[in-house]
């Protein structure tokens, strides 16, 4: 009579049992492969793309995260400005690198919330194709006028407007940019009609308001409050959820008319596939140099404030303004390029 065990060795085995046997088998050793790559990483030099151009917000965002990052690595990293589209020339070399950690990207809510909406063909899914990391800042965005405007609140330059359709001129650094959006929201959640003058960049935009050209921007608090400290200009609220840390006195928009909200952020990012072990170690690092204190001084004076957001919520808040903006953009008319 045959043994049970003698039986069980003359069963044949099929290859596709051997190949999960062997797969079983490979798993640990996959495993380890992995802890020791998270270990070594990084062991050459990290590219980091901003995605606009030298001396703006996120060039200056990289080079603070550049300058203190994984310093036990003794590897540097180099910062490079590909600027143009909106962003999207940046980010594109992101979502073509190798998902290893060894390039990433200083991005925002631009580049990656509402370009897909603005532009009708991208080379690449700006929410799939990337791996949030970090949300670096919320930049602070405020609503501003002439110091010797006769508007001293929202409330009343919402009412002047109501009764005035079209007579009061807001600038912006282009159609579609985060100044243009943030006063269009405004003006549909208001029920008012606003006259959109569109400039190059916000810093001509700024120029107009100063010069009386236009009566009204929205912009990061790092172009107006130099103005603001010298008299020039006056915020008559900011366009965030809660009032601003640097602000305390300045009202949310949310204040006046309900619910509105916009939220400007910078982040980093890498391309889609970026090893769960080597994000969350580049996060843990970000986290310790935003909270520096002379990094909180630094970030400030910008009129920025880090969140400290972990990679799944960054990732989830990416995915709710990426479907509010879709929205937003489509409801305003705004036709992409």
């Amino acid at each position: 009579m045959t043994s049970p065990a003698h039986a069980l060795r003359a069963m044949p085995i099929s290859r596709r049992a051997l190949l999960a046997l062997a797969a079983c088998a490979a798993l640990p050793s996959a495993h380890a492969a992995a802890k020791d790559a998270v270990a070594a990483y990084p062991d050459r030099a990290i590219r980091m793309i901003s995605s606009f151009a030298a001396g703006g917000t996120t060039d200056i965002l990289a080079r603070i995260v550049g300058r203190q990052l994984l310093p036990d690595a003794g590897q540097p990293v180099v910062v490079e400005n590909l600027p143009g589209a909106g962003g999207t020339i940046g980010a594109a070399a992101v979502a073509r690198a190798a998902a290893d950690g060894y390039t990433l990207e200083v991005g925002g809510v631009s580049t990656h919330a509402m370009s897909g909406a603005l532009y009708r063909k991208l080379p690449f899914d700006p929410v799939g194709d990337f791996e949030p990391v970090s949300m670096l800042v919320y930049a602070t965005t405020a609503i501003a006028v002439q110091a010797s405007s006769p508007f001293k609140d929202l409330p009343s330059l919402l009412a002047y407007a109501k009764a005035n359709p079209g007579k009061i001129a807001y600038g912006s650094g282009g159609i579609g940019s985060i100044n243009h959006l943030a006063i269009a929201s405004l003006a549909r959640t208001a029920g008012i009609e606003l006259l959109h003058v569109p400039y190059k960049g916000g810093g001509p935009a700024v120029t107009s308001l100063l010069q009386g050209e236009t009566q009204l921007f929205a912009g990061g608090t790092s172009l107006l409050l130099p103005h603001v400290k010298s008299g020039k200009l006056r915020l008559l609220a900011v366009t965030e959820e809660k009032r601003a840390r640097i602000l305390p006195d300045v009202p949310t928009v949310g204040e006046t008319l309900k619910g509105f909200k916009v939220v400007n952020w910078y982040g980093v990012l890498g391309p889609k596939g970026l090893p769960a072990g080597i994000r969350d170690k580049l996060w843990r690092d970000i986290d310790r140099i935003m909270r520096q204190p002379d990094v909180e001084q630094q970030l400030d004076s910008m009129g920025l404030e880090y969140p400290g957001l972990s990679p799944t919520r960054f990732k989830e808040a990416l995915v709710e303004d990426r479907e509010r903006w879709t929205r937003t953009i489509a409801d305003l008319g705004i036709q992409p390029e």
